[in-house]
């Protein structure tokens, strides 16, 4: 079966803080990290239940930024954690908000004639 995907997802662990409502409405914050990221939202490891169609919001913890998400999978199989696909709610937003899709920065050479007066080259 071949996937078709909105954009290339990438396996990165990234820290995060999720918090919203069990199914029982019970408030919770789960610490934990991403599985994998795409522009369009994640997967996370996760120990509180929560179901499809829920709003969560999540905190990249090394940005801070937060963003309020869609729950788009549950991983079905009992366990302690579990896998949660997730969907940023504003599709639109803008930013990269793993900051991995960013275009790298150009670095130039620096040339002979904008060495600093008295520094020499290692």
């Amino acid at each position: 079966m071949v996937e078709r995907r909105r954009c290339k997802r990438f396996h990165f662990t990234i820290p995060v803080r999720v918090y919203g409502r069990t199914p029982r409405n019970h408030p919770f914050r789960d610490v934990t990290a991403t599985m994998a990221v795409s522009l369009y939202g994640g997967l996370l490891d996760m120990k509180p239940r929560v179901k499809l169609g829920q709003k969560i919001l999540i905190v990249n913890s090394f940005t801070e930024e937060e963003r309020e998400c869609r729950v788009v999978y549950v991983d079905p199989q009992p366990r302690v954690r579990r896998r949660v696909a997730v969907e940023f709610a504003n599709a639109n937003a803008d930013g990269d908000f793993w900051h991995v899709y960013s275009p790298p920065v150009p670095l130039k050479a620096l040339s002979p004639s904008a060495n600093p007066a008295g520094h020499t080259a290692a």
